[in-house]
């Protein structure tokens, strides 16, 4: 994991667990299972960055982490969007925090996924890392 990729998991990490915090304040009520994703997930996400700014190499912890993050969020915002939740009081603002965590959360899993390749990474043919000599001819 670059430098690069590291300081924008750690960013991601305090905005959720900030984002965990506010929804905290706004509606203590709504469920603590969002607000422990936020603060568990963030935490994990800014653990995870500053590993690989001390020099992890891997993203498997920090994808698993974002996944678990993702799903939870996906599910909570599917509650409280739902016309018959059972809290009908949820207020526009609690809602759309809950989206906006998820939405950050799949862009964030979508970066460690994809982001920060190398040129010929999705490359196939003669020039793929399968073939590690480009001079060697082919069977």
């Amino acid at each position: 994991m670059s430098k690069k990729m590291a300081s924008v998991l750690i960013a991601y990490g305090g905005g959720l667990a900030g984002l965990g915090f506010l929804l905290q304040q706004v509606a203590p009520a709504l469920g603590k299972v969002t607000i422990t994703t936020g603060f568990v997930g963030g935490g994990l996400c800014l653990l995870w960055g500053i590993a690989a700014l001390a020099g992890l190499k891997g993203r498997a912890g920090a994808v698993l982490t974002t996944v678990a993050a993702a799903l939870v969020l996906l599910s909570q915002t599917v509650l409280v969007w739902m016309p018959s939740a059972g809290e009908s009081s949820t207020s526009l603002t609690v809602r759309l925090l809950v989206t906006v965590m998820m939405l950050l959360t799949i862009g964030m899993l979508i970066y460690l996924l994809h982001g920060e390749r190398p040129p010929g990474f999705y490359q196939t043919g003669p020039t793929h890392r399968d073939n590690p000599s480009p001079n060697r001819e082919r069977p």
